[in-house]
């Protein structure tokens, strides 16, 4: 997908600290220091001022954005000091994908009487130079503003500017926006191609392009798929929080399972991966600090934290060295003068409770982060780094020895004579070692920090030493993240199902919402739509079983949690039928003591080895939609994933509507992924269509059959990294409490 926006890595350290190749010594950060630009924050809009070098599309040749000098009259008169109190975005920072927008002064309304108001306070277009510069448009009401696009500076070769721009609406109660835009775009498959040899200066470049190759070569519906996903996405709502790095630390370190947090239910859990060196003075003492400000927040039931090795200096010998020979070399640092009182390290030391022993020695921490490694199976990560830390920084204990470590596992709850064993698997070994070098290219110094609140996945990253004070600010920040994420879709019975990990904000979502109400009286089909590449009988193609998965582990993780909420709304031993089903139904185990579980499938060997399942059934929907349970038998019916190949869809979903108790509870899920030679023309046609197809299947519900279903629903509950997870949901008329 496209990078829509881009943000420099804030340093970690003091400054001082210098490129490494892979197998050198990575340094200790001091205390943390604020970068020199301000950060943007929802509150605030901030400015930043030629931070970074101009590129080629900031020269002297290039012209500015193509809007009238009236419009930007106060476009550029803004300083560092001119911070706008800007409220919430309605719109975050971006710049269109198509070529040009066409737009007017917007209007405030009241929404029960439909009379013009004065603008709100701080509400407004906003727009920002190529150096950071930032200001409110202003335009008179019957002037129109032509606004160039993404495509427009690529096709000029960067001889025009796309705007960089965000809609800011503090959004009173009661008080409505509404303007005219008019978005010109060309055919779907034009391709983004730059004029020959104006490559490089026809995207952006520096710290906010917020556009960059990835639009090159790449057709318009792509680019705008891509855009829209961005724009509708809960980390969209949080500008330049994220980091390239925070994108790529979070692919390389996927969020834990709910289960294995261990994390509590009544809130929003953090997940912290600590990048560190066991042996780094400043990472024990952020650490400290860091649970100082969990403890403050609340949060220490619900917080997991995870550690991995970037080693100070893989190349330590085993006999190690003498602390205070080490600093005379490396620092010119006396032995008098690292045992004293005024010692810095000693000084932060005492203030965050500890008395720092100078008499330890560096150590090789190789074997340490082995057992830390096995320590994750039993998540007891964090309980080994605090005996080792303890035993290291404020006991001086040699902790590259296999006695101490196997002294550290016990006292952290593990086996100390397992410890051993541990420390010898060659494969465990291995497997630090590849961690350690995946990530001793990108990071430089010690400790780093991935802070992500575990439902919504956002976060950043961050490194060095840090008070508890600051530490409370970080974790208020990674919280405020989960805001935009959540939402409540009716269930079965009259009851609510919260999704936690719903996205209220993506086209799936809104899709239902944005018909007003509207829905085709007749069927909108045809038997073409219908058609398949593939009209062999379905049993052909499935008589083989394939006990694989269809969606990659996050996503079917969010599948789980779904079926967890929709179940969790009714009493233990309610009855449910997987339609369309196979060797697993992704059913959360805790909630199906007692139930009645009923799958079907095409694959009986597959069906065999359901574990959840309490009966079975092998039947071609395709070929006979009739299901052979009796009126009013299940409390849910599921189909995830099939709801595509389905060539009668009506009568399948007419069957589900009748074999459901009254108020009983239709969930059907799909995504992009499917054989492409078995999945019915409207469905083939553009799989990665998550709405187009999310209106499909509220067709079926409409017409299978007519009147049948009402509560109808949309979400979105696709994982930030990981395969889209779209739901549609109905609920069986005729229920009354």
């Amino acid at each position: 997908s496209m990078r829509t926006h881009s943000t420099p890595v804030k340093s970690a350290g003091d400054g001082t600290s210098a490129a490494r190749a892979p197998t050198s010594s990575v340094r200790s950060s001091g205390p943390a220091v604020q970068s020199s630009s301000k950060p943007f924050t929802e509150s605030q809009v901030s400015v930043r001022r030629h931070t970074t070098q101009s590129s080629s599309m900031e020269s002297s040749e290039v012209l500015p954005s193509m809007l009238t000098s009236e419009a930007l009259a106060e476009a550029t008169t803004a300083t560092p000091d001119d911070a706008v109190e800007a409220g919430e975005y309605w719109l975050p920072w971006h710049i269109d994908s198509n070529f040009v927008t066409v737009l007017h002064k917007e209007r405030y309304a009241n929404e029960a009487t439909a009379e013009t108001v004065e603008e709100p306070e701080g509400a407004g277009l906003f727009v920002m130079t190529p150096s950071g510069d930032i200001g409110k448009v202003t335009a008179p009401p019957d002037a129109m503003l032509l606004q160039m696009g993404a495509f427009a500076q690529i096709y000029a070769g960067g001889v025009v500017n796309a705007c960089r721009h965000a809609v800011v609406s503090p959004r009173p109660p009661g008080i409505a926006r509404f303007n005219f835009c008019n978005f010109w775009y060309v055919p779907w498959h034009t391709v983004c191609e730059a004029p020959a040899g104006r490559e490089d200066v026809a995207v952006s470049r520096g710290w906010n392009a917020m556009m960059d190759s990835s639009y090159l070569d790449i057709t318009m519906r792509q680019g705008f798929a891509a855009f829209r996903k961005f724009m509708t996405s809960p980390e969209a709502r949080v500008q330049f929080a994220d980091s390239e790095r925070f994108k790529e630390l979070s692919e390389r370190f996927p969020m834990p399972t709910r289960t294995a947090t261990g994390a509590s239910t009544t809130g929003p859990a953090v997940v912290v991966d600590v990048l560190t060196d066991v042996r780094c003075p400043f990472s024990f003492l952020s650490l400290l600090n860091l649970e100082k400000a969990m403890q403050n927040l609340g949060l220490s039931e619900r917080a997991t934290l995870r550690y991995r090795p970037v080693f100070l200096n893989p190349n330590v010998p085993k006999e190690g060295e003498s602390l205070d020979d080490y600093l005379l070399r490396e620092y010119g640092y006396t032995k008098e003068f690292a045992h004293s009182e005024t010692y810095p390290l000693r000084v932060a030391g005492l203030k965050a409770g500890v008395e720092l022993n100078p008499h330890r020695r560096v150590v090789n921490t190789f074997d340490a982060f082995v057992l830390i490694d096995a320590a994750e199976e039993f998540g007891r990560q964090h309980e080994v780094v605090k005996a080792l830390s303890r035993r290291y920084f404020e006991e001086a204990q040699d902790i590259s020895d296999a006695a101490i470590l196997a002294a550290a596992a016990e006292e952290a709850g593990l086996s100390a004579s397992e410890a051993a064993e541990w420390l010898s698997d060659n494969t465990r070994r291995a497997r630090v070692q590849a961690v350690y070098d995946d990530l001793s290219s990108s990071i430089g110094e010690v400790p780093h920090f991935l802070l992500r609140e575990h439902v919504s996945g956002n976060g950043l990253d961050i490194g060095g030493n840090r008070s508890v004070e600051e530490w409370e600010s970080v974790l208020q920040g990674v919280l405020e993240k989960s805001r935009f994420v959540g939402m409540s879709i009716p269930g079965p019975r009259g009851e609510k199902v919260w999704l936690p990990e719903g996205n209220p904000n993506a086209p799936v979502s809104m899709a239902l919402n944005a018909q007003h109400g509207w829905a085709s009286s007749a069927w909108p089909y045809t038997d073409d739509d219908f058609s398949r590449i593939d009209e062999s009988v379905d049993t052909a193609m499935y008589a083989q079983p394939r006990l694989v998965n269809h969606l990659d582990a996050s996503s079917l993780e969010r599948l789980t949690a779904l079926y967890r909420g929709a179940f969790s709304s009714v009493p233990r031993g309610f009855a449910v039928l997987d339609l369309c089903s196979s060797w697993i139904s992704h059913f959360p185990p805790e909630l199906l003591e007692g139930a009645r579980v009923a799958v079907h499938g095409l694959n009986q060997a597959e069906l065999d080895v359901n574990a959840v399942a309490t009966e079975r059934h092998m039947q071609d929907l395709n070929d006979n939609a009739r299901l052979p349970w009796e009126d009013n038998s299940f409390d849910f019916v599921t189909m995830a994933l099939s709801v595509q190949y389905l060539t009668d869809p009506r009568a399948v979903f007419a069957e589900m509507n009748r074999v459901l108790r009254p108020g009983g509870m239709a969930i059907v899920t799909h995504s992009h992924r499917c054989f492409i030679e078995k999945a019915v023309k409207i469905f083939a046609t553009e799989t990665y269509d998550g709405e187009g197809h999310t209106h499909h299947i509220l067709s079926y519900f409409r017409h299978g059959p007519a009147g049948g279903w009402e509560d109808l629903a949309t979400a979105d509950v696709s994982p930030q990294h990981g395969d889209p997870v779209w739901v549609v949901t109905a609920v069986k008329g005729g229920f009354s409490k």
